[in-house]
């Protein structure tokens, strides 16, 4: 029996991830049902699983929500999953699509399947100690036992899981941009000033004061922030900027991909200078690369990074140290010009480079 005549169990921690909707989309093209079990989150509802609605061979289920740090209710929440697994599946063979580490290892208490896993960060790295040991190997022995694990980022797999897992086994799966032909191209900047866009999930609460301080009140410059996290002081220290400065906008969450449109053409850099002292954000390669990419946009990153690698070789952007003397250098020393000749050499690259 061929793959397109089979179905697939997808499970995931966020349908409002923009890569779970993508993934799911192209599942549909491969299987003749694709079965859905997603939770929502308690950040960025937008409803952007909405896009899915027009696949008619896609269902969706809502388990339940997940909230950052509650993890009695979280692991209620995955309990249930497996039950909802067991009443409709039973003990037959499954073919399951799991994204993340925790999800991978509630697959393991399910018999008779067969796994694909997704890494798109290594979450491990976040942590220290005895729980960063026991979670490293957790997760190669999961790797290696799985049929099939896709990285969103070849520098994953390179830096980490190479001893672990053969490499007939791996899938490159790099967050490339998804349209749903709801969004074009920017075919023309704007150049009136600097508009630094930072957009996504805030995590790096050092870099984004920097960017405050070294742009606030400056009429050279506009800095808008587009998106949302779970660390309130973040929001707030945001927040408190829009009211301080005259140049500094926060916008709160947006749907992907149908307002990036309009916020990449209130743009002429997008800044994805991340922390690079962290070994995840060092070999991950983030969307807002390939949003660039598709929208035109040219780059701000971090250096000693597998992103400004991509950067540099593409001429998309910049990569720039993170300290606030060297941020403060590079910001001073770009020009309009520089900017508007990023933004041609992007306009000439192939666009296969960045969209599904």
């Amino acid at each position: 029996m061929s793959t397109i005549n089979k179905e697939i169990l997808v499970l995931a921690q966020s349908l409002e991830q923009p890569r779970v909707v993508k993934r799911i989309s192209e599942l549909s093209k491969s299987y003749k049902k694709v079965i859905v079990f997603g939770f929502n989150r308690n950040i960025h509802k937008v409803n952007n699983f909405s896009a899915l609605n027009n696949f008619s061979n896609v269902e969706i289920n809502i388990v339940g929500n997940l909230s950052n740090s509650q993890y009695l209710n979280r692991l209620k929440s995955y309990l249930s999953l497996v039950y909802k697994i067991y009443k409709n599946f039973g003990l037959k063979k499954k073919n399951i699509y799991v994204f993340g580490l925790d999800l991978r290892m509630l697959t393991s208490g399910i018999v008779n399947k067969s796994v694909t896993y997704e890494i798109s960060d290594i979450v491990w790295l976040y942590s220290k100690g005895f729980k960063k040991v026991v979670l490293k190997n957790i997760d190669f022995l999961l790797s290696k036992f799985s049929s099939q694990v896709a990285f969103t980022s070849y520098g994953f797999f390179q830096k980490y899981y190479k001893p672990y897992v053969n490499e007939c086994k791996v899938i490159i799966k790099e967050n490339k941009f998804k349209s749903y032909g709801k969004v074009k191209a920017i075919q023309k900047i704007k150049l009136d000033r600097i508009r630094v866009a930072y957009i996504g999930a805030f995590r790096y609460s050092g870099i984004i004061k920097k960017l405050i301080d070294i742009l606030s009140n400056d009429d050279r410059y506009r800095l808008d922030f587009y998106g949302d996290c779970h660390n309130k002081q973040i929001i707030d220290m945001m927040k408190g900027a829009q009211k301080s400065a005259n140049n500094i906008f926060f916008h709160g969450p947006f749907k992907n991909p149908d307002d990036l449109e309009e916020i990449y053409d209130n743009s002429n850099v997008n800044f994805v200078a991340y922390d690079n002292t962290l070994d995840n954000e060092k070999v991950a390669m983030p969307n807002k690369y390939y949003e660039s990419g598709f929208f035109n946009i040219p780059i701000i990153c971090s250096e000693h990074t597998y992103l400004s690698d991509r950067v540099l070789e593409n001429n998309m952007g910049w990569s720039i140290g993170i300290s606030e003397k060297d941020m403060s250098v590079f910001f001073n020393s770009l020009t309009l010009d520089e900017i508007e000749q990023k933004y041609k050499n992007i306009k000439g690259l192939d666009k296969t480079l960045f969209e599904a």
